[in-house]
Formats: C-alpha cells, sequence, structure tokens
C-alpha cells in the first residue's frame, strides 16, 4: 500500500514538473520567439506602408531630403508654388506621404532614420492622458515589449517647437528601437553617422548632432531637464545650449544660431539606475549642406556629469559658468552670432 502511495506521488511530481516544463517552453517561446517576430512585423509593414506612400507621389514632386547647395542643378518644374504644395500635401497641410502610415494610426507624427543603423522607424504621440502610451504599445496599438519610438509629451510637430524630444528603448536583445544610440560613445561611430533624418507630418529635415551626453533622469536638485521643448527667448535659448554642450563627450564642430531648432533622442543607458544616453541635433538650415567635419569632433576633456556619477566614479565636476562668461571669456567657438 505504501509503495503504491509512494508510486502514486511520484506519477503526480512528474506530471507537474512536465506541465510547469511546457508552461515554461511556451512561455520562453512566445517571449523569445513569437512577440519579437510580432513585433518586427509591425515595424516592417509601417515600413512598407510610408516606402509605398512615398513611391506613390510623382518622382519630380517628392518633397526633398537634400538641401539646395546639394541638390542637382536641373530645369525648373513648370509648376506654380500653390499647385506643388496641393500635390505634395493633403488638406490639413500634412505630407501626402504620411497617409497610409495615419490611415492605420492618427497617433503618427513623422519618420525618423539614421543611415547605417537599425534606427528607421515611425515616431507616435499619445495624448496627455497618457503620455507613455506607446513605451509598451506598437503602431497597431498591440502590447509590444519593445515599444515604439515617440514624443514627448510637451513636443509639438503641429507647432513645431524649438525642440522636439524622441524617447525608445533600448532593446540589447535585438538592437531595434534606440539601441543603436548607445555606439555613440565611440567617436568613431560617431564620425561615422553625424547626421540624422527626422520629418515630421509637417516638415522634412536633416539634423546634424551638436551634443552626445549622459544625463540622469531622477529628479533630484541636480536634475538637468533635457525634455524642454519650449524657451523664453534667445538668451534663454543659448543657454541651454551651452549646457548642452558642457555635458557632450565630444567637442563637436557644428555651429549654433538663435533662430536653429533642435531635436533630442533619448534612450536608457546602464551606467547607474535611470541613466539615459541623450543626443541632440539642429536642423540643416536653408540653403546649407548637411555634410559635417566630423573627423574634427575631438573627446571633450571637462565633460559636466550629474552628481551621481561622481559618488560612484570618483572625481570632481568642472567648474562653469553661464553662456554670457564664457562666450565673453573666448571660451565658446560655436557661437554664429547672426
Amino acid at each position: 500500500m505504501k509503495n503504491k502511495n509512494k508510486h502514486k506521488i511520484i506519477q503526480i511530481i512528474r506530471l507537474a514538473s512536465l506541465c510547469v516544463f511546457l508552461v515554461c517552453a511556451v512561455y520562453l517561446g512566445y517571449d523569445m520567439v513569437l512577440r519579437p517576430y510580432l513585433s518586427q512585423k509591425a515595424v516592417t509593414e509601417a515600413r512598407d506602408l510610408y516606402d509605398s506612400s512615398k513611391e506613390d507621389l510623382p518622382q519630380e514632386q517628392q518633397p526633398e531630403n537634400k538641401t539646395a547647395k546639394e541638390k542637382e542643378p536641373k530645369e525648373p518644374a513648370a509648376i506654380s508654388p500653390s499647385a506643388e504644395k496641393e500635390s505634395l500635401y493633403d488638406s490639413k497641410g500634412r505630407l501626402k506621404e504620411f497617409s497610409a502610415l495615419l490611415s492605420v494610426n492618427q497617433d503618427v507624427k513623422g519618420w525618423i532614420t539614421i543611415d547605417g543603423t537599425n534606427i528607421d522607424y515611425p515616431v507616435l504621440q499619445s495624448g496627455k492622458d497618457d503620455p507613455e502610451y506607446y513605451l509598451h504599445k506598437n503602431i497597431d496599438r498591440k502590447t509590444d515589449k519593445a515599444g515604439s519610438i515617440f514624443l514627448d509629451v510637451n513636443s509639438s510637430v503641429e507647432e513645431n517647437t524649438k525642440n522636439m524630444v524622441i524617447y525608445g528603448h533600448n532593446m540589447k536583445s535585438t538592437d531595434n528601437m534606440f539601441h543603436y544610440l548607445i555606439k555613440y560613445n565611440d567617436i568613431d561611430y560617431y564620425r561615422k553617422h553625424p547626421v540624422i533624418t527626422f520629418d515630421t507630418l509637417y516638415h522634412k529635415g536633416q539634423w546634424k548632432i551638436i551634443s552626445i551626453f549622459i544625463a540622469d533622469a531622477n529628479i533630484n536638485d541636480d536634475f538637468f531637464n533635457f525634455t524642454r521643448a519650449r524657451f523664453d527667448n534667445d538668451a534663454d535659448f543659448l543657454e541651454y545650449i551651452y549646457q548642452l554642450r558642457i555635458r557632450s563627450i565630444y567637442n563637436i564642430p557644428v555651429d549654433m544660431k538663435e533662430e536653429d531648432q533642435i531635436i533630442t533622442l533619448s534612450t536608457c543607458s546602464y551606467e547607474l539606475d535611470n541613466y539615459r544616453t541623450i543626443i541632440v541635433a539642429r536642423k540643416v538650415r536653408e540653403g546649407e549642406a548637411s555634410a559635417v567635419a566630423a573627423d574634427k569632433a575631438e573627446k571633450n576633456p571637462a565633460i559636466l556629469y550629474p552628481a551621481s556619477w561622481y559618488v560612484l566614479y570618483g572625481g570632481t565636476a568642472p567648474k562653469t559658468s553661464s553662456f554670457q562668461e564664457a562666450l565673453e571669456a573666448g571660451q565658446i567657438d560655436w557661437y554664429n552670432k547672426h
């Protein structure tokens, strides 16, 4: 009798173990195979829609990413400005190349690409009631561990805010989303990828990187608010740019003016809890070449890190001043006074 009971217990344990094994196998299969496949499928479908929409535009009328100096000379098209705009934009003033994506999701706000990387994604933005909705949702509004690339709630493509802040996960397992931003810690990588393409629903543009830095996202006395979208005046904006520059791990040979517009890309990095790698770029001006003398970029010998960095890694923060003080002291070579 005891042997029979013992045998039953062993059978139950074996059956329970098998069930646990099968459940774990199914979960791992879903988490490691099916879920990444579905995530990539949603991205691929979005890319196909976007590419097909651009191809459907008349070739001679497609909006140019190139700046005026880079365009090949050709005879001017016999199209009036109003007729050309009508052919490129819909009744709401949005570029028609986004029409197919907008039919899938009205939260689409643009498209971001960095040549030579995996970064080639739609940019979305949810409402103020749930600003991080796309942290774990894809363009189809389905739960997705990789989430989407999305705009900060305070940034606006409709208002064309001075700074547009864009977030994305650092997907180490797949190299997707904003994982490639981490590679900018290598100066040679920056030199190969100094320009970002970010087209909004209303404006096409290329953007030259001006600052790459590490930020502490914890709100504390030392917190540097890299998510600002608007500025009080030109002096406020230039002070902000100065703060970006002194934090940058490289001194980058790209100038700045008061009227410039910037974008800020943010992803998680792991130097400390809640740290971020931040890439800031300014829009290529009308008539300006998009090429950058990236080989002239140098490591910043006096990087300003967050206070928590020095607690863990040691060292002392460099002495800093204001933009105006640094300018008067001849310490700024990037300001292009208008």
